[in-house]
């Protein structure tokens, strides 16, 4: 069975909460995918990868443009920051090489805009990095987002396990925090192709 890798790019702790969140979700609706933790570091945690496999690459989107962030606006503390090029130097020293893998950029919002697109800019630096033929070509397809999107959850409202697409509910009283309400419509209507297989880019 392919497996699906959720890594943490980050150098914080703070994603490892949703990917917690996560793994318990996919136990309770009885391991119907193997899932494979993995976080940035000096064991180079990507090189297991095999042809086949998805990758998760777990961030939060960020109101300034093109980056992505260890931890939302809410959970307080300065955000660790990667810029597309970082990230996609993150990759390569955590083993990732040019193999016929899906690779996602699971990030909120992170695939809207276009010279201003965290993950457009950093799909490119993956295949420039981890490519073929000096970045010219690849074997991976790569993803991004460009809705509010969840993790693996139990959506209250059908009772199914998934990833959903949120919506902001803006408290325009002032009073307390903005919300996001999950919806019903999955993320994947959100997936947005950003580079494809083969030669050339998008």
């Amino acid at each position: 069975m392919p497996r699906v890798f959720l890594y943490n790019p980050f150098e914080s702790d703070c994603i490892e909460d949703l990917i917690d969140r996560w793994i318990k979700a996919e136990v309770a609706r009885g391991w119907t995918k193997e899932l494979v933790r993995v976080r940035h570091g000096p064991d180079k945690p990507l090189d297991d990868l095999k042809p086949g496999d998805t990758l998760y690459i777990i961030g939060h989107g960020d109101v300034t443009p093109n980056r992505m962030v260890d931890r939302a606006a809410s959970d307080g503390g300065t955000p660790e920051v990667l810029q597309p090029h970082e990230l996609a130097a993150r990759l390569l020293a955590d083993g990732l090489t040019d193999r016929a893998i899906t690779i996602k950029i699971y990030s909120c919002l992170a695939a809207r805009g276009v010279l201003d697109s965290f993950a457009t800019n950093a799909a490119i630096q993956i295949k420039l990095k981890c490519g073929s033929n000096a970045g010219m070509s690849c074997k991976f397809n790569i993803y991004g987002y460009d809705e509010i999107v969840s993790i693996l959850v139990l959506n209250p409202q059908t009772g199914e396990y998934g990833k959903f697409v949120g919506e902001l509910k803006q408290d325009v009283t002032g009073e307390s925090d903005d919300t996001i309400e999950l919806t019903t419509v999955k993320a994947s209507s959100s997936r947005r192709l950003l580079v494809k297989k083969g030669f050339g880019f998008m």
